[in-house]
């Protein structure tokens, strides 16, 4: 699906996203609202896939990167969130891209 969302390096940036699914199934708590499967898997990668068409001069690491991040940091509780972002940090070293900000949503 990576590819059809025209990621190249689509291979790696596979093995690094089942890595980090599986890692957080296994670690973190065991909450009604977590979905580790394929129906998650697909949103995280049309978003991913959204962020690369929107900017595709950008790293497609930094492109999932954010996508994994910004998808699934309004389902993670607070206990999990170290794990979480510890997980996300050691997958993709030395990667923050900024976040996609709604000026207009956010003003309300």
């Amino acid at each position: 699906m990576l590819m059809a969302e025209g990621f190249v390096t689509a291979k790696a940036l596979a093995s690094k996203f089942f890595c980090l699914y599986s890692l957080l199934k296994a670690l973190l708590s065991a909450q009604l609202h977590y979905d580790w499967g394929l129906r998650a898997i697909k949103s995280v990668l049309v978003v991913a896939g959204g962020f690369k068409r929107a900017e595709p001069d950008l790293a497609e690491d930094a492109l999932l990167m954010r996508a994994l991040r910004d998808f699934n940091i309004p389902k993670i509780v607070r206990e999990d969130e170290v794990v979480f972002f510890g997980l996300l940090g050691d997958l993709f070293p030395g990667i923050d891209p900024p976040r996609k900000r709604d000026e207009d949503l956010e003003s309300y």
